[in-house]
């Protein structure tokens, strides 16, 4: 799923197109599991939206030209990442029924300083980074970015606040040794198969989660609209967001798409101050951008591995 191939340094319309659909495609998600929330257990939540989007990643990895789908290696090497990946789901899904989705993707992209960090141990090419002044300028301004946005929360103090500060942190640690799993062991897979492949496996651990801790017959009482919603999460979100990400990637390099995701919390919060009335004081707008401005020098710090 992680690209090696070289990016081509002239503007790339369609690379640019994949970043830009990523950013949107991430947006809905956030919102519709908080709207959902009310309705639905965690366990459940999590578990149909993975059924969805495995539905819809399924056919085209087996229309490929690559046939990896029947690949046995492909199916041993995505269940180490598709255990991940269940840790990081059930983080970033019960994180929204403590606090608001604009403030738990903001403090998600936190997530890109700690898969730079972690990635010096792992591998050697990497480790330069510890001679760059702007990668550690940028863990300092992370880290007083993650503890300005969180201390400020106008409910810091609260239970609800605090067990979904450390689920969102989990989520965005889980989602750095997400990405560098991938990285190790699926970086000559085709994305779609392996993606596809590690859907699978995450929804069948999500619902022996949803049936062991949760209450999957509340979906049946859930309305039309909200299955509309659930399905769109997971296209969008889920297969859609992943896909146009990686197809990025492959197109424009590793550090262009991040940069433009970065603008995806601000986005949530246009919708998130309608819909749930969440808004940022003005010292989490001054932390936030810290944070974010951080996340980006650290993607921006890896030129460093290019002198």
């Amino acid at each position: 799923m992680i690209m090696t191939e070289n990016a081509n340094r002239k503007f790339n319309i369609a690379g640019t197109a994949f970043a830009v659909s990523s950013l949107f495609f991430g947006v809905p998600g956030p919102l519709i599991i908080k709207y959902i929330a009310p309705h639905i257990d965690v366990w459940t939540q999590n578990f149909l939206r993975y059924v969805v989007a495995a539905a819809v990643l399924i056919p085209f990895a087996l229309i490929s030209r690559e046939r990896a789908i029947f690949n046995k290696i492909i199916w041993r090497k995505t269940l180490i990442i598709a255990f991940i990946n269940v840790i990081m789901q059930c983080c970033w899904g019960a994180a929204f029924y403590y606090i608001n989705p604009a403030f738990i993707t903001l403090l998600a992209k936190s997530s890109i300083f700690w898969t730079s960090a972690i990635s010096l141990i792992f591998f050697a090419d990497e480790r330069l980074l510890v001679k760059s002044r702007n990668f550690w300028l940028s863990f300092f301004i992370v880290v007083i970015g993650i503890i300005g946005v969180t201390v400020f929360k106008n409910d810091f103090s609260t239970k609800a606040s605090i067990i979904g500060i450390v689920l969102t942190l989990g989520f965005a640690f889980s989602w750095a040794i997400y990405t560098i799993s991938i990285k190790v062991l699926l970086k000559s897979s085709n994305s779609t198969t392996s993606f596809a492949v590690v859907s699978v496996y995450t929804a069948i651990a999500l619902g022996i989660l949803a049936f062991v801790f949760g209450k999957p017959q509340q979906s049946m009482a859930m309305s039309n609209f909200g299955w509309f919603l659930l399905a769109i999460s997971a296209v969008t979100s889920i297969a859609g967001s992943h896909s146009t990400y990686y197809a990025a990637i492959k197109r424009i390099g590793s550090t262009i798409p991040p940069l433009i995701v970065l603008a995806q919390p601000f986005l949530v919060l246009l919708v998130s101050r309608v819909v749930f009335n969440e808004y940022l004081n003005a010292y989490q707008w001054f932390f936030g951008l810290l944070l974010i401005a951080g996340s980006a020098l650290a993607i921006k710090s890896q030129d460093y591995l290019n002198r």
